[in-house]
């Protein structure tokens, strides 16, 4: 199995090794570089599992580098984690809010580094799975400044660099348009007045003649000395705004402090790059495109030199084999007529059968001899035209075909002439017995019957469950929610009965569909055991309502609140009127509980349910560690133990 690879991104030496070698240890295939740039370079080669960053670091931050990751959509979910000295709230806000998935400081145990890369590695994507975004092109932006060096340029200068910026410096305006003849740039920043012409004369330069080969300008930055000239201007807006129409695309006052400009760099330099990105999956896909085209002509210029072949062939061996399929036709159309399912009958133009296919013989009772001059016709009851001995032609007529011995069959039958050069020279009677057909009908509006009572008794049951919810909840806020929950439950029953067919469905399965949704993750807080047992829909829907009032109430006030849990067991036991089916609900864990001061429609529902649909009686014990409820059911058509190769039972326990 191929290692999982990790780029370390550390400048500290000692802290690299460290790191190496405990990550070394655990089979993962290290790379180490001790800047962002570095790390970029290694990220146009080859992409990691997962990246691993110093948050301070030379030149480009550890959360500058997560931010232009999070801008490729090659490497928008790689996987990456920040370290650093600084544990404060602050710094490890700034490190996540830079697109980082995870924050650990550099004095973290090693197992708990390991126990973070192991977690992001399992969100990491495989070198197995398919590739269909573009390798990225990280590079280092580039930025060129235009003006007479000073403490202040070379304060820009170093701001520059630590935005990972290459920097290149020209004094006049005539170095600089020879350099953007021959180099892109992302950016340059002008100072507004230059010894050969005004830092806005260069800047309308650039834009009106952009460099060769570059898709577009550099984004143009007029540097303002500022003070008395800068905003404090007796119009600095009107100056700003014939600056910005002149197509400058952003002014700087030198006397302010750099911090905003490093900002607008970051908007422009991202702006940019997510132009370049979109450029290259434009290109990517043009590509991808072209190539899908140019394959699938050459697929089409193959599937017709293919056919072309092919019904080459095929007219030399149609040639070849014209006469042995005419011998073979007779004998292909008496397998076709001998092994349809249908009765196939032909006549003379005077109406006597002159062949029938074996379900004819098997149908009619009856030979060709017994079948002359229009008898067949006759007992169909097919009306004749005057003077004519067949019948017009007619599509899936019904009729009742009389038999030999008695009795009739329900039948539809079809007619079609044979023409000869003189008129109709017979006909071809084709008859389908529908008596399974109409015995189909009967048990569809039985059905449908049934379907429509099962429907009026659900309405009934949503009406009760309406009426009496109402009954206890004053108010729509807290009516509605208790009244969804109740229907949902039938819902959910109603779905598990449709994948059952409306026939037996698990009890097991049941309890669970109603409770789980209230436990814990994983549904670790519900215990199930019994033997199987199988309940008809009534009693499925009925149980259904009992479980879920349970679970709700131990959500609300019992071990579902606090971190308890449920034990729910069933068993069969004979008494003296029959065998008879014990549920247990006791709960374990949650918070102290005692009895109710009067009964709620929940406790209603669970006894009438039990009583009035079931037979049975529900009883309920609110002891101090959790609620205790007991169901006692009679075994009846509703309810049935089940055996386990029939329906297998859900685990026996669940924890």
């Amino acid at each position: 199995m191929t290692a999982l690879r990790i780029l370390l991104v550390e400048d500290s030496p000692t802290q690299a090794l460290r790191l190496q070698d405990t990550l070394q240890r655990q089979g993962y295939e290290v790379d180490h570089v001790a800047s962002a740039e570095e790390a970029l370079e290694v990220l146009n080669r080859r992409l990691p599992h997962l990246l691993i960053v110093d948050h301070h670091l030379p030149g480009l931050q550890g959360a500058d580098l997560c931010r232009q990751l999070r801008l490729h959509v090659a490497t928008f979910s790689m996987p990456i984690l920040i370290l650093t000295a600084d544990e404060t709230p602050g710094r490890q806000r700034e490190g996540l809010d830079s697109g980082a998935d995870d924050f650990l400081p550099k004095s973290a145990d090693s197992g708990v580094l390991l126990l973070r890369v192991r977690n992001l590695l399992r969100h990491a994507s495989r070198d197995g799975e398919p590739d269909v975004l573009p390798h990225p092109q990280f590079r280092r932006p580039v930025a060129l400044v235009v003006g007479t060096p000073d403490e202040r340029f070379r304060l820009l200068d170093a701001h520059l660099r630590e935005e990972g910026c290459i920097v290149d410096h020209r004094a006049t305006a005539a170095d600089a348009l020879e350099t953007l003849r021959h180099r892109a740039y992302d950016c340059a920043f002008v100072a507004e007045t230059l010894p050969d012409m005004a830092g806005i004369d260069l800047c309308r330069a650039v834009q009106q003649s952009p460099p060769p080969g570059a898709d577009d300008a550099p984004a143009l930055i007029l540097l303002r000395p500022g003070g008395p000239g800068g905003l404090d201007d007796p119009d600095p807006l009107d100056a700003v705004q014939g600056l910005l129409e002149a197509g400058v695309d952003d002014v700087f006052f030198l006397d302010r402090p750099l911090a905003p400009l490093r900002a607008r760099l970051r908007a422009i330099l991202r702006r940019r790059f997510l132009q370049e990105q979109n450029r290259r999956l434009l290109e990517d896909f043009r590509r991808r495109e072209s190539l899908t085209l140019r394959l699938e002509a050459e697929r089409n210029a193959a599937e017709a030199r293919a056919a072309l072949a092919d019904q080459l062939q095929r007219a030399n061996t149609r040639l070849a084999d014209a006469n042995r399929r005419l011998a073979e036709q007779a004998l292909v159309t008496r397998t076709i007529t001998d092994n349809v399912t249908s009765a196939l009958l032909m006549t003379d133009a005077a109406g006597s059968v002159t062949f029938l296919n074996p379900p004819a013989r098997a149908l009619l009772g009856m030979s060709e001899a017994d079948l002359r001059d229009g008898a067949l016709v006759r007992r169909l009851g097919i009306p004749l035209p005057p003077g004519r001995t067949l019948p017009k032609p007619v599509r899936e007529a019904a009729a009742m075909l009389e038999r030999p011995e008695g009795g009739c069959v329900p039948v539809v039958y079809s007619v079609a002439l044979l023409t000869g050069e003189s008129g109709p020279s017979g006909m071809v009677l084709e008859i389908v017995d529908v008596t399974e057909r109409r015995q189909a009908e009967e048990r569809q509006a039985l059905l449908m019957a049934e379907l429509s009572h099962r429907v009026k008794n659900t309405l009934a049951t949503v009406i009760s469950i309406g009426a009496q919810t109402r009954r206890r909840h004053a108010e729509l806020t807290s009516f509605w929610p208790t009244f969804e929950g109740r229907l949902r439950a039938l819902s959910a029953t109603h779905n598990l009965l449709a994948d059952h067919h409306w026939e037996w469905v698990r009890l097991s399965e049941v309890v669970s569909h109603e409770v789980r949704p209230y436990a814990g993750p994983g549904g670790t807080d519900v215990r199930l055991s019994g033997p199987a047992v199988a309940l008809r829909p009534k009693a499925a829907l009925a149980l259904a309502l009992v479980f879920h009032e349970l679970a709700t109430n131990a959500a609300k006030y019992g071990a579902f609140l606090r971190g308890g849990y449920v034990e729910i067991g069933w068993g069969l036991r004979r008494g003296e009127g029959g065998d008879r089916l014990h549920i247990t609900w006791k709960e374990h864990g949650g918070p102290p509980i005692q009895a109710p001061p009067q009964n709620g429609f929940g406790s209603v529902l669970i006894r009438q349910s039990v009583a009035y649909e079931l037979g049975g009686r529900a009883m309920l014990d609110f002891q101090a560690d959790g609620l205790l409820c007991r169901l006692e059911l009679p075994l009846s058509e509703e309810i049935q133990p089940a055996p386990a190769e029939t329906l297998p039972a859900a685990p026996a326990s669940t924890a």
